[in-house]
């Protein structure tokens, strides 16, 4: 599922990576047309998906200055943990975390004891999401020039707020057709420090955008994931602006209640400058329709 997106100017991407990630996101890939459609899944405390995830974030000071970078890859678990209510609420968990990550001049290394987790909200109706937040968290390596590595402890947190809902899955899904994803509002806040907070390297206030409406596709394809082979609705948006691009392409498939595979790639702004990738592929699920 998508560790979502914040609005063209927030999710943005890392240009070396792109032709890399698109090759692998396309792999086994063919279109096929198809008249059936599919509603809104339901979902049951207790539901998990587990995904192989990776991400790359960079970021820039107003003038253009590179000054945080960050990759992870992870085992994410994404579980159900209530369904009451006129909403659902997923927790997310992590094994396996690898990774790295640059703020101005400190360098950390992350270990498997640095753990991704979250919690997402999503309306029943429609799956839109309305609350995200995360937080990456525990034993890291502080690297000291290129020989010394210091223990830390590493604790980086965001959140999410959308008004009314990002429906990134226009429900009902019907392949062949091309429409609008609603606009909502933003609200965006994010912190990070060493220490259990007694080093504080930033604390971003809270900051609100609008996300306009965006035109997609839906089209049937054929993907392979660690979990199986499916038939799935590639949800697409493509957007350029300027020197800069927003790509994404979600595959749900009925069977899975989910997404099977995600792939989000958009520039930081209209130069083009290299932003952010999520790419996500299902590995296991105990969804039953």
């Amino acid at each position: 599922m998508k560790r979502k997106i914040v609005g063209i100017v927030v999710l943005m991407l890392v240009a070396t990576t792109v032709v890399s990630a698109t090759n692998n996101i396309n792999v086994k890939e063919k279109i096929r047309p198809t008249t059936s459609s599919v509603d809104v899944p339901v979902w049951k405390k207790g539901d998990s998906w587990t995904y192989n995830f990776h991400e790359i974030i960079y970021k820039y000071t107003t003038n253009g200055t590179l000054w945080f970078t960050l990759y992870h890859n992870c085992t994410m678990i994404n579980t159900i943990t209530d369904d009451t209510g006129d909403t659902y609420t997923m927790k997310m968990t992590s094994t396996n975390n690898e990774g790295k990550t640059i703020i101005s001049s400190y360098r950390l290394k992350f270990t498997p004891f640095t753990k991704l987790s979250g919690e997402w909200v999503y309306r029943k109706t429609d799956l839109a999401c309305t609350l995200e937040s995360d937080q990456e968290k525990g034993f890291a390596f502080w690297l000291i020039g290129n020989i010394l590595p210091i223990p830390t402890q590493y604790t980086h947190t965001r959140e999410w707020i959308m008004t009314p809902g990002w429906a990134f899955l226009p429900f009902p899904l019907t392949a062949g057709t091309a429409g609008t994803i609603p606009g909502y509002h933003l609200t965006y806040q994010e912190k990070c420090s060493l220490y259990w907070g007694l080093v504080k390297l930033f604390d971003g206030p809270a900051t609100n955008y609008t996300q306009s409406p965006v035109p997609y596709h839906c089209e049937m394809a054929n993907i392979t994931v660690p979990a199986s082979t499916y038939s799935a609705y590639n949800v697409s948006v493509e957007l350029s602006f300027g020197f800069g691009h927003y790509s994404s392409w979600q595959y749900y498939v009925p069977e899975v209640g989910n997404t099977a595979k995600t792939y989000i790639n958009g520039d930081w702004d209209t130069s083009g400058k290299p932003g952010t990738i999520y790419e996500l592929e299902l590995v296991s699920t105990t969804y039953t329709p």
